[in-house]
């Protein structure tokens, strides 16, 4: 790599906002520096997002110091996810590659949970689920989804609200000091469509004060493998030429494929 990007810290700046919050990155850029660094940031809660989120600033790299910074405006009281490109110009166009590799295998990024000044004395901020891995069935388990949040605060406890095409299913908990925590849901049934939320609670020594839920976050189901060898490697059975045949002389590996 010609450069090095390094993300050294990333604030909020006061004053604190209802809705609109001012970040504030520092990064520093050493080496054979890129023209330019656009700054992404995506917002996990919104619905539609996707890849690396919207162009917030572009900071030129004309100095000699290798000490940078980006102030920027995003919504209060989200999770972001903040990304660092470093991006190089043949006259006024940006390329696609440096050095041979596509532009967005130099990103680097971090996160951070905005607050907001709209929150009434002593209400506790609800957790963002920010990421959602839905996995199809194996040999050994059924389909299912991982939920994964972070919140502002750490808490004792976490409920995980999920519905099933609209129905609602037995509510999940986690019982974990800590400001994020993941959570599996399953079996999912193939090409359902799933909905979840999660609260954080604190103990008060003789109950729970839990926040508000979290922003619903949707996914669909995938359906079931139904190539035996992509099965089998997520299964993580290896077999050789041989192996395999022989699996597929039974009567039927349509039930051991969690297709019938």
């Amino acid at each position: 790599m010609p450069f090095s990007l390094e993300i050294t810290s990333v604030t909020q700046v006061a004053p604190i906002s209802a809705t609109v919050a001012t970040v504030l990155i520092q990064f520093v850029v050493t080496g054979i520096r890129p023209d330019l660094v656009q700054v992404y940031a995506y917002n996990a809660a919104a619905s539609g997002a996707g890849g690396l989120g919207e162009v917030v600033d572009t900071v030129d790299l004309n100095m000699t110091d290798p000490a940078y910074s980006s102030s920027f405006q995003v919504q209060a009281g989200t999770y972001y996810t903040i990304a660092l490109c470093p991006r190089t110009k043949t006259g006024d166009d940006l390329d696609d590659e440096i050095e041979g590799q596509y532009w967005e295998s130099y990103c680097v990024s971090t996160s951070i949970v905005t607050e907001s000044s709209d929150q009434p004395q002593g209400k506790l901020p609800a957790p963002i689920i920010n990421s959602l891995s839905a996995k199809p069935a194996t040999a050994s388990q059924g389909g299912q989804i991982t939920v994964s949040w972070s919140s502002s605060m750490t808490y004792n406890k976490f409920l995980i609200w999920w519905t099933e095409n609209g129905q609602a299913l037995q509510q999940g908990e986690l019982d974990v000091q800590s400001a994020s925590g993941s959570w599996t849901a399953g079996p999912t049934t193939p090409g359902a469509t799933y909905t979840f939320s999660v609260k954080g609670g604190l103990y008060g020594g003789f109950q729970y004060n839990y926040s508000d839920w979290g922003p619903n976050v949707k996914a669909v189901a995938p359906q079931n493998l139904n190539a035996l060898k992509q099965f089998l490697q997520l299964s993580g059975i290896r077999l050789n030429g041989q192996g395999v045949r022989s699996v597929m002389a039974t009567q039927s590996v349509r039930p051991f494929m969690k297709l019938a």
